[in-house]
């Protein structure tokens, strides 16, 4: 296994926290209310909805290529980072709060993932 590998990784979990942001907030912005429910409709033509789309297909792309390369056991442990920077990017771009036990849980999770990958 080489950094390449590796990096493609850190992409798709990079990818797999872009779109799931990209999804909240699009769904947020296409509901005429601000947080009732969205529209198929006003969704469909959200650009948020085409970045979560598109970040989802290159991230499927990717993870199949990091699946030929990298032991499964290691590799699928590196996608539970996405439970750590989603909540992370949540509380910096969406100005989600993030409480004391949540911050616990997500310096967990990122030790438990350089744990299994060393």
């Amino acid at each position: 296994m080489n950094i390449i590998t590796w990096l493609v990784l850190m992409l798709v979990v990079l990818f797999g926290t872009t779109a799931n942001l990209s999804l909240k907030y699009g769904l947020y912005i296409s509901s005429p209310t601000k947080g009732a429910s969205a529209s198929i409709q006003n969704l469909l033509l959200s650009r948020y909805f085409w970045i979560w789309f598109v970040c989802y297909t290159f991230m499927t792309i990717l993870w199949l290529y990091v699946l030929r390369t990298i032991p499964l056991s290691q590799a699928f442990p590196v996608l539970g980072l996405m439970y750590a920077l989603i909540p992370i990017a949540s509380h910096y771009f969406l100005k989600e709060q993030v409480i004391f036990s949540q911050w616990v849980g997500i310096s967990i999770i990122i030790t438990g993932v350089v744990l299994v990958v060393n």
